[in-house]
């Protein structure tokens, strides 16, 4: 039996960073004598990321860097235990821009969200949520659900952005965090 071409196998070995549009860069770091490099948070899937700079002009945190780009080199995932102080600084942030950038992505956690076992429900997975307030949420999202996070705001007397930015930042920081809303609602194709 002939081996089979790897090219053939319809699996593909760019992996999940080959989809990323672009980042947001958290930090720049200097590598003498090789140069600069970039810590960011990449975006659609929120992956935290690090690259080489070809670009002179990319010189501080804050700035959006398209991916399909000549200003920076491949991207590869880091730990979130390897970030500097600035990113880490700036993280909380970028994961908040990020859900802003893409509302519908992020809005769907809070209309779809059931309960996950008798006594559980998928609300008290974000910081501060405890049972009587899912349930108030439950309430107050009723049938038609939420249009916006401006409405879960105003209807449930949270900050719902920053609640699931607190949640994402702690399943970056600790990958065995399960469920994990990342994987669910940002890296899968629901």
């Amino acid at each position: 039996m002939p081996a089979q071409d790897p090219s053939d196998s319809g699996i593909s070995d760019e992996g999940p960073l080959h989809q990323e549009s672009s980042v947001f860069i958290l930090d720049v770091l200097d590598r003498i004598p090789s140069g600069y490099e970039l810590q960011g948070l990449s975006k659609p899937s929120m992956y935290l990321v690090r690259a080489r700079i070809e670009d002179e002009t990319i010189d501080s945190p804050g700035k959006d860097v398209d991916t399909s780009s000549a200003s920076i080199g491949p991207l590869s995932e880091i730990r979130f235990r390897d970030l500097t102080e600035e990113s880490s600084n700036n993280i909380n942030e970028a994961i908040i821009e990020s859900i802003n950038s893409d509302p519908d992505r992020h809005l769907g956690f809070y209309n779809r969200a059931n309960n996950l076992s008798l006594k559980y429900h998928a609300f008290q997975l974000l910081p501060g949520i405890g049972n009587s307030k899912a349930i108030q949420m439950v309430k107050e999202r009723g049938a038609s659900g939420w249009s916006s996070f401006e409405q879960i705001d105003s209807s449930c007397g949270i900050e719902s952005v920053r609640l699931l930015a607190e949640r994402y930042l702690g399943e970056m920081n600790d990958p065995s965090e399960s469920p994990s809303l990342l994987e669910l609602l940002v890296r899968s194709e629901i």
